[in-house]
């Protein structure tokens, strides 16, 4: 693709719906917009079609739908590959028809915030850049669009009847007229796991599906919520609903491995589960009523049951499992804006604090002032770069520098364990890392009882701390984070900033 092709336009032309389904092929990460997907499901039986294009595996029968499948391997010209349990059959519109996209897996649905295209290289992963529409950002991952016009437009394969024909050797076959009114009259869930069990949650819901991030703990919080997370400048509450719901946990010990964000009013949530397993539509004449065994609290919770060929699956009524006067505390900790949440604070006199660790002591920032929290890797050491930065890191296409508070306090440098994070700050104008031994919680203090820093530390902060919190667990340091930089340094630390590419 050229250069001047992807600068002409925005992500929005390619993703309209601001939300990306990503799949895998060897382990890279491709994305389609959420509203070209029909559903998502394991692979299935598929009938062989003789005389179809090599790319074509056959066909199958959905709920009556006779629909091709295509390999997207062979499509893409990558080498086959034997079906795991992981592969995942993405039902969308192609040709003029609904059509499955077989993928090696189906990783997340990402919202997207930053919509600049960028160009892709002549292969990516071995794909080449005609069936490519430009790469984009997601966290700290580059993910890379499908050109979904293209998979059909190849001079190779120019019989764009070949699904056609295909299809037409089914028995069932419906148009595409008739499968557009039968998924206007179906419902999209995400499917997922909860210990043993099966769930089902409305996608409209649904804003983000992501892995799992590092999470802060909340005093006086309700037993069920694990803590909240910071992503992109929002506070969110994260639920074990494994706990909620009283679900029989699974082999695995520990939390679950995705985290899937949900609109709660005008705030939002995470829940954690085990694992998403795909993304169906279902016909409201296909929801039955929840099985006579469940008790009456469990019932109320649902709103019916599907069954489908392996599992049967619960949907949810998720906004109505959380009782009302834990609303209002989990509604208190999804604040959507760090900025309002301190604007709300200050007229009751609190100041909201993230509290961190260097060693014994425990250091805060205020909470406006933390853009992210994140794990601790992917930092590209940079060579004679002033001793206090301990490299660059990628993050969504930014490229920040990061600080070794330890470094910076005169404390003895430690390798980064599983508790160890990187606290995001803006440091004079610049998005900083700064790297701390771990993250306790976020909690608020009274700012009218905020006392005068102590002329000595146990280390040599000393000229960083701005006040002093006596809370029930310690002494607290609130530091002045634009003090951790002489103006020198700060002009140094600047010409470690990246800009994404426009």
């Amino acid at each position: 693709m050229a250069t001047a092709d992807v600068q002409a336009r925005q992500a929005h032309d390619i993703v309209p719906s601001g939300q990306l389904v990503t799949f895998t092929l060897d382990g890279v990460e491709f994305g389609l917009d959420i509203d070209r997907v029909q559903e998502i499901t394991p692979r299935t039986d598929i009938t062989p079609v003789p005389g179809s294009p090599s790319f074509v595996l056959g066909v199958v029968n959905l709920r009556g739908m006779i629909i091709p499948v295509l390999d997207s391997r062979l499509r893409f010209h990558l080498p086959p590959k034997a079906p795991t349990d992981k592969t995942r059959i993405i039902i969308l519109g192609l040709a003029g028809q609904p059509t499955g996209l077989m993928v090696d897996s189906v990783a997340e649905v990402v919202k997207l915030d930053d919509f600049t295209l960028r160009d892709t290289p002549p292969l990516v992963a071995g794909v080449r850049s005609e069936y490519l529409a430009g790469m984009v950002t997601a966290g700290d991952r580059l993910i890379t669009l499908i050109n979904l016009d293209k998979i059909l437009d190849s001079a190779e394969f120019g019989l764009r009847e070949s699904l056609g024909e295909a299809t037409a050797a089914g028995s069932s076959f419906m148009s595409l007229e008739g499968a557009v009114e039968q998924v206007e009259d179906e419902l999209p869930y995400v499917t997922f796991t909860l210990g043993r069990e099966s769930f089902g949650i409305d996608l409209k819901l649904v804003e983000e599906i992501i892995e799992i991030p590092s999470i802060t703990k909340v005093p006086d919080a309700p037993p069920y919520v694990l803590g909240v997370i910071c992503l992109r400048d929002q506070v969110l509450p994260l639920l074990d609903f494994i706990q909620l719901l009283q679900v029989e946990p699974g082999e695995k010990d520990g939390s679950g491995d995705m985290v899937i964000l949900l609109s709660f009013g005008t705030a939002k949530l995470g829940i954690v589960v085990d694992g998403i397993q795909e993304i169906i539509r279902i016909r409201e004449d296909d929801i039955l009523p929840p099985p006579q065994t469940l008790s009456e609290r469990e019932s109320k919770d649902l709103e019916g049951v599907v069954l489908r060929s392996d599992r049967m699956v619960s949907l949810l009524k998720v906004l109505d499992i959380i009782t009302g006067e834990d609303q209002a505390k989990i509604a208190a900790m999804s604040t959507s804006l760090i900025r309002e949440k301190e604007e709300e604070a200050a007229d009751a006199h609190e100041l909201p604090m993230v509290v961190f660790r260097l060693g014994p002591e425990a250091y805060s920032l205020r909470l406006h002032e933390v853009r992210e929290i994140i794990m601790v890797g992917n930092i590209t050491p940079v060579p004679r770069a002033p001793s206090f930065i301990e490299g660059v890191l990628n993050l969504r296409g930014e490229v920040m520098p990061v600080i070794d508070l330890r470094e910076r306090f005169g404390l003895d440098r430690q390798k980064p364990t599983n508790l160890s994070r990187i606290v995001i700050t803006p440091i004079g104008g610049v998005s900083t890392g700064l790297i701390v031994d771990s993250v306790d919680e976020v909690k608020s203090v009274d700012n009218r009882r905020l006392e005068e820093p102590p002329r000595v530390t146990a280390v040599g902060a000393n000229a960083f701390i701005e006040k002093v919190a006596r809370t029930e667990e310690g002494v607290v340091f609130l530091l002045n984070v634009q003090r951790l930089l002489t103006d020198v340094e700060g002009q140094q630390l600047q010409a470690f900033q990246g800009k994404k590419k426009g």
